[in-house]
């Protein structure tokens, strides 16, 4: 990932996954938005590969 960060815009998800979000992130010491940009990151290098 480049030094280059931007914003992108909201993403609605029920209350039960971001609790998931929030006891995830906490567990590994990390920001919600660290864990967002991980997952995102992980599904397009898994489903880029497909293309």
């Amino acid at each position: 990932m480049s030094g280059d960060r931007t914003t992108l815009p909201p993403v609605r998800v029920d209350a039960e996954l971001k609790e998931r979000l929030r006891r995830y992130a906490a567990s590994q010491e990390r920001d919600v938005s660290w864990v967002i940009r991980k997952a995102i990151e992980e599904y397009l290098n898994r489903h880029e590969q497909k293309e």
